[in-house]
């Protein structure tokens, strides 16, 4: 197992979730905690992704289905690698099913954070008001957000997990939109 986090970060998680404990858990809001948290599943994002993929090929933007597909399954790729290369265990005494594996990064994060960012980036790319896309991509990437706080809500991972997981994610979506974007350029050039 590889060292993720010093002492002091480790102290930092623990004080979270002892804030957490104490000011913030209770029976009404961790239904809704789990509720959140399903929006990053691997369940409802394989049923997200291929709705989202099957959209673009009724479109006939094949390439555009591609992209989606690319990124997310190269999103899941990165972040299961990551998970077996640190090997952090779970925080214990979690408040749903306790998960068998790592925990290190929080891949619920690196999900919403890809998928919702994508989201986001594809609103962005669509003709509608500029006041619309950033109202729709605050709320994606709000929503984002509060996935990644309900990792945390229900002790399935430490706060350090969640932040690495939002920064992979965002991450992997820039660089994977970045390249898709220099190569349709590159291609457009090559054309004209």
């Amino acid at each position: 197992m590889h060292e993720v986090l010093s002492e002091k970060e480790v102290e930092a998680d623990n004080s979270v979730f002892a804030f957490l404990s104490a000011n913030v858990i209770s029976n009404r809001l961790t239904p809704f905690m789990k509720g959140v948290t399903y929006f990053a599943s691997a369940t409802f994002l394989q049923i997200a992704y291929g709705v989202l993929v099957f959209f673009y090929v009724l479109k006939k933007n094949v390439k555009r289905a591609l992209e989606i597909a690319a990124i997310g399954l190269g999103g899941f790729m990165v972040n299961y690698f990551m998970k077996i290369s640190f090997q952090r265990i779970r925080p214990p005494h979690p408040l749903i099913e306790k998960l068998q594996n790592f925990s290190f990064p929080s891949g619920h994060a690196t999900s919403a954070f890809i998928f919702y960012g994508l989201l986001t980036y594809l609103v962005w790319k669509t003709k509608i008001r500029k006041v619309y896309k950033f109202l729709i991509g605050s709320v994606l990437i709000l929503f984002s957000l509060l996935i990644g706080f309900s990792r945390v809500y229900l002790r399935v991972h430490y706060p350090s997990d969640v932040v690495a997981g939002i920064c992979i994610g965002f991450a992997w979506l820039i660089l994977t939109v970045g390249l898709f974007e220099r190569l349709k350029k590159r291609a457009a050039n090559e054309v004209a």
